[in-house]
């Protein structure tokens, strides 16, 4: 490990002054600690600060997606290029971790149901399959929520219980409907492949070249897509 010049300057001066008396062996030990502990210190309010600076980016992006009023994940294209349709990763696995998002996860020891965090799971399942649409999603998610309230209903449970799952429900489904949007985008860019402008064309040329050659004029009529989560015509 190189040490900064700034160390060794410190070393060299104090080495200098106390080279030829018999004094300042205890100083000299006591400042080569209070270099190593001043190092220590402002290291860790550097790498703390970096970390902070890092968050404050995150929620930057984070509300500025939040503003958009459509969310929807869509291939780069080239200024002027034809849309590009998303596939779906074939090396990737949708994952799920529970209620939270951004690295802030909700234990379920305070949900007031610990059912909820089924929910979250298949709303993170939804969100990191590819061509998933967010509202939908959305939608899904807030059914599967007040459904678990609604069974306290059918119970002898008291209606602070009811309030306080509700009010939990609330809290969760509007958070996906201001800030989740990043959270989306950063799914559908994990779980998509989109195919280079080139191989689209030659894969369009082939389709025709196929159609032509074998003569049926209801080739791919009605097919539906291999990839993706639904086809954006159905909605």
């Amino acid at each position: 490990m190189q040490a900064s010049y700034m160390k060794i300057a410190i070393y060299v001066l104090t080495f200098l002054t106390y080279a030829y008396s018999g004094y300042g062996s205890n100083t000299l030990a006591h400042l080569r600690d209070a270099i190593i502990a001043a190092e220590a210190i402002f290291g860790d309010v550097f790498k703390n600060l970096i970390t902070v600076a890092k968050k404050f980016r995150t929620v930057h992006e984070v509300f500025d997606a939040a503003v958009e009023e459509t969310c929807i994940f869509k291939c780069p294209t080239d200024n002027g290029g034809q849309d590009i349709r998303p596939l779906q990763n074939k090396l990737y696995t949708p994952t799920a971790d529970g209620c939270g998002s951004l690295g802030l996860r909700i234990s379920t020891e305070y949900l007031p149901a610990a059912e909820m965090e089924v929910c979250c799971n298949e709303h993170d399942i939804c969100y990191d399959t590819c061509n998933s649409d967010k509202e939908l999603c959305d939608l899904d998610f807030k059914r599967c929520l007040y459904k678990y309230c609604d069974s306290y209903e059918k119970s002898i449970a008291s209606d602070l219980m009811i309030k306080s799952c509700k009010a939990a429900a609330k809290m969760l489904f509007t958070g996906t409907l201001t800030l989740g949007c990043k959270s989306y985008l950063d799914s559908q860019q994990r779980s998509c492949y989109c195919p280079p402008a080139g191989n689209r064309q030659r894969d369009d040329k082939n389709y025709h070249k196929s159609y032509h050659n074998n003569g049926d004029k209801h080739y791919g009529k009605n097919k539906k897509q291999k990839y993706g989560w639904k086809d954006p015509n159905e909605v």
